[in-house]
């Protein structure tokens, strides 16, 4: 007698094998991950630079060959130069010259747009008539090592003159920001601060200058209230200081040849008297790009 068929159990599914509907949702996921991976990026690509230099003698590179503007004594190798060479930006407008100052910057202005994006701005010497000073206290020591002469001339009425026209420099200054600012509503605004020219201490170095002693150190006090004086012009008008006295400190017109960023009476690297080298402009382009 045959035994009772024992019943089947029901065949195993394989893990690939799924209902119509099943298949219709892989096959449209696998779609759509397909056309995902084929979509280019929609992030935004960084913004286009658009940058406008501004200033005076010591931005437009005066002396530094080749000079492109004889007029403004403006450089191929100043300082926004070298920043544009790193940027690589979309539009570049320098229009540094020589002489310009807070309230004489009314064709510099003509230059900015609501598309400026990048401004580099360097004045402040021609409101303490900062070539006046170095030729005037330049003549009192030339006969003279020791003592102030100079100074002492600035504070004859017993008040000091020049340390009056640094400190009034700053209203001008900030309100030469404002006026970029509302010609360039989206730029970044970089005020650029001088290099250090004056050793606070030490021998000097004639011939590069002839300062009495006194007046050296004189010199030096009135850089670094300018430098302070620039600091606080920017607190109010949207831009940023660069301050250059801290790396510029051991390359004044008294360091060595190889470390000098500045130019004196004797220039042996090609600049004017009292301004930047090509050494100087190369290491105000590098801080700026640090600051970007």
């Amino acid at each position: 007698m045959r035994s009772p068929r024992r019943p089947q159990p029901p065949p195993r599914r394989s893990l690939f094998a799924c209902s119509p509907a099943a298949r219709w949702a892989v096959a449209l996921v696998t779609l759509l991950a397909s056309v995902t991976a084929t979509v280019p990026s929609t992030a935004a690509a960084p913004a286009p630079v658009r940058y406008v230099a501004m200033g005076d003698s010591a931005a437009s590179g005066a002396g530094v060959p080749p000079l492109s503007d004889l007029l403004c004594l403006r450089s191929a190798n100043n300082y926004p130069h070298h920043v544009a060479r790193r940027l690589h930006p979309a539009t570049f407008t320098d229009v540094t010259c020589q002489g310009a100052g807070a309230t004489t910057l009314g064709t510099q202005l003509a230059a900015l747009s609501p598309d400026t994006t990048l401004v580099t701005l360097t004045i402040g010497a021609q409101a303490i008539a900062a070539r006046d000073v170095i030729l005037k206290c330049t003549a009192a020591g030339a006969l003279v090592l020791h003592g102030s002469p100079c100074r002492d001339s600035y504070r004859r009425t017993g008040q000091d003159e020049l340390h009056h026209k640094v400190t009034a420099a700053q209203a001008e200054t900030t309100e030469a920001l404002h006026a970029i600012r509302r010609r360039a509503p989206r730029a970044q605004i970089l005020l650029v601060g001088y290099l250090k020219l004056f050793p606070a201490d030490g021998p000097g170095c004639r011939p590069r200058e002839t300062f009495a002693d006194g007046d050296r150190a004189y010199l030096s006090d009135i850089e670094e209230h300018l430098n302070t004086v620039l600091a606080r012009s920017t607190r109010t008008a949207g831009a940023k200081f660069i301050n250059l006295h801290p790396a510029s400190t051991g390359h004044t017109i008294c360091t060595g040849a190889t470390d000098r960023w500045v130019e004196g009476l004797l220039a042996p690297s090609p600049a004017q008297m009292f301004h930047p080298n090509l050494a100087g402009h190369q290491a105000v382009a590098r801080h700026i790009l640090d600051h970007l």
